[in-house]
């Protein structure tokens, strides 16, 4: 017997019956009953008999949601669906079953209503069951009524933290500025959930959300920065171009979020601006745009290099540590530096390459053992000394102190400097 067997066969009637009598006492009593009593196959064909006779049947297609089976509980949603307007109330006093599935079939049937369903889910926002308040909520932002754009923005205010939950997610649809600024102020709900929902949103509304999250930066809430700073980084490259030109806010708080946010970003563009920040009056703003620079990887290197070579004092160290963070795709540039004029810029990079410690740096540190300057040959002994112990290389040959003697040592080895590794 299939699905699709005939109506007449569930209810009792002959092949040769009219389908006028349907109507009749007799037959719509079979149907109850197989609704009630009969298997999977009889229930499913009983919601299709009650269905077609419309409104006195609503409450045993109700019932029918929850049916343990999903081929009767679709039958019954649709056959609501067909019926309308006036299921409406049987399906939202539905909202409140706990079965997820229930619940999901009540909505369904609620979305294929569609207009004439949607007053009454508006007046269910303020029902004193808080799941009732959420699932119309949920239910509106799937069908986006336009009407309901200004109470799902009041929706983020209610006491319920589901219902705050999924009006955030629900206005992802609508994408309107005016949602903007309430979404950041729900960026400082206690619930962890509620502020990721407000940040996905964030994110969909996208370029109309940045100028607001930026201006939550500068804002005295710690935690209210650190969760705009983490939906501009979800924004993304659209965001670049307005966070290069924060980077110039008198707001100290603002540069520095600007710097981290650029940093996760990873966009090169923002380069030359996060060097210009190194020399920051506030150490904080010079730590982020470092920790920015070094995340960037080689195409940060040059700059740095420059920067470490020929900034200011402050400036040269923030280049040094971002060098030193980015560590083996750093050393050719910098060993690049080991034959500078100024032997100050050649005792600093061979500083630095001893605490990067690359093997490859052991060569052109080799070579300054033989400098003019006393404090460069120095410095890059023992610079050799730390790459040798950071690498744990027991065999690597001994290379005597600048200005002493290796007596020991063969002929070949005093008239030809061997390298270190």
């Amino acid at each position: 017997m299939g699905v699709i067997r005939s109506l007449k066969d569930v209810l009792g009637g002959e092949r040769g019956d009219s389908t006028d009598e349907m109507p009749g006492g007799t037959h719509i009593s079979n149907a109850l009953k197989a609704l009630s009593y009969g298997d999977v196959e009889d229930r499913w064909n009983a919601i299709r008999a009650i269905g077609e006779l419309g409104e006195p049947f609503i409450e045993p297609l109700v019932r029918a949601l929850s049916d343990e089976h999903w081929i009767v509980r679709r039958g019954a949603a649709d056959a609501l669906a067909k019926i309308g307007y006036p299921a409406v109330p049987s399906l939202l006093k539905m909202l409140e079953n706990v079965e997820e599935d229930v619940r999901r079939e009540t909505e369904r049937a609620l979305v294929l209503i569609g207009e004439p369903a949607v007053k009454p889910l508006l007046d269910a926002l303020i029902h004193e069951n808080a799941q009732v308040r959420q699932r119309s909520v949920q239910t509106l932002g799937v069908m986006q009524p336009p009407e309901a754009l200004s109470p799902m923005i009041s929706a983020l205010k209610d006491s319920d933290p589901l219902v705050r939950q999924e009006a955030a997610l629900s206005l992802s649809g609508y994408a309107d500025p005016a949602s903007v600024e309430p979404l950041i102020e729900l960026l400082k709900d206690e619930h962890g959930y509620v502020r990721m929902a407000a940040v996905e949103t964030l994110c969909i509304i996208d370029e109309d959300s940045i100028d607001p999250l930026i201006h939550a930066l500068g804002e005295g809430d710690e935690q209210l920065r650190q969760r705009a700073s983490y939906a501009l980084v979800a924004v993304g490259p659209p965001a670049v171009d307005r966070l290069i030109e924060s980077m110039q806010n008198e707001n100290p708080a603002v540069v520095r979020s600007c710097a981290w946010i650029l940093g996760r970003i990873g966009d090169t563009k923002a380069i030359p601006h996060l060097i210009g920040t190194m020399g920051h009056p506030e150490r904080n703003v010079r730590r982020e745009a470092c920790d920015s620079l070094a995340g960037m990887g080689d195409a940060a290197v040059l700059p740095l290099a420059r920067s470490f070579r020929d900034g200011e004092v402050p400036v040269r160290h923030c280049a040094m540590e971002a060098l030193w963070m980015i560590g083996g795709p750093a050393v050719e540039h910098v060993s690049d530096l080991l034959n500078d004029p100024s032997p100050d810029v050649r005792r600093r990079a061979a500083l630095l390459l001893g605490e990067i410690g690359a093997r490859s740096a052991a060569d052109p540190l080799s070579r300054l053992l033989g400098d003019e300057n006393p404090s460069v040959r120095r410095i890059a002994f023992e610079a050799i000394e730390m790459i040798r112990t950071k690498n744990r290389d027991t065999k690597a040959p001994y290379i005597a102190p600048p200005g002493k003697e290796r007596s020991e040592r063969g002929e070949n080895e005093k008239r030809e400097r061997p390298s270190p590794w």
